[in-house]
């Protein structure tokens, strides 16, 4: 049976680890914000370490399946542990997304 492989913050570079154990209460507090003006969402980051790059927002559910289908993002919103919130991680100098439940 396959499984889907979703990254863990261990195996997302350490640069992004870093930066969001320095700003995690901002980080907390911006989707605190977006997801009490919106209801649903997850944190986005864009980042490149070369360009030393890290652009955060709430990412709504448009903003979300610009970049996602519908399904894939009703599928995704399952999969987050109670308790937990997603930050979708872009990293363009990789070309990778992690899927961090923070």
């Amino acid at each position: 049976m396959a499984s889907s492989n979703i990254q863990s913050v261990s195996s997302c570079p350490d640069y992004i680890n870093v930066f969001i154990k320095h700003n995690y209460e901002k980080l907390m507090e911006i989707y605190g914000q977006g997801y009490e003006e919106f209801k649903e969402g997850c944190l986005g980051l864009l980042c490149n370490e070369k360009d030393n790059k890290m652009d955060v927002m709430f990412m709504n559910v448009s903003t979300i399946t610009n970049m996602l289908t519908s399904d894939s993002w009703e599928n995704l919103k399952l999969s987050i542990p109670e308790g937990k919130k997603l930050f979708f991680v872009k990293d363009e100098g990789i070309g990778a997304v992690f899927l961090l439940y923070i």
